[in-house]
């Protein structure tokens, strides 16, 4: 029971000991607000990056065939190509959204080209 009572005695003394450590206000700032911010590292490198939103558009054409078949699989093949060189030229910057649009296929002569309007979203970082 002694023992107890010595704990018990101990932990109070702990605790109270441990109130009285910390931070002290001014008592005229106490109706602010206080922030404590611990960061890693540089201050430069935590600072939080704004970003903004570019849009564009490009005109995809495929090589004209005398097949429609064979012109609409030169227009993927471009399509595929313009995507991947959206996407290597902003590798590191993401990418929102890219499409090639529509494809139009038009007859001139005997071959025919297929041909579309390519749009992409790109997220950039904005220098301050």
């Amino acid at each position: 029971m002694k023992t107890l009572i010595i704990l018990f005695c101990i932990l109070s003394f702990y605790n109270a000991w441990a109130q009285e450590v910390g931070v002290k206000l001014n008592t005229n700032q106490q109706s602010e607000n206080t922030t404590i911010e611990i960061r890693k590292g540089d201050k430069a490198s935590n600072t939080k990056k704004r970003y903004e939103i570019t849009e564009g558009e490009d005109s995809i054409s495929g090589d004209p065939e005398v097949l429609l078949k064979n012109a609409q699989n030169n227009w993927k093949k471009a399509c595929s190509e313009w995507k991947k060189e959206i996407r290597e030229g902003n590798s590191e910057h993401k990418v929102v959204s890219i499409s090639c649009g529509r494809m139009v296929c038009t007859k001139e002569g005997v071959e025919s080209k297929c041909n579309s309007s390519g749009t992409y979203k790109i997220r950039v970082p904005v220098e301050e």
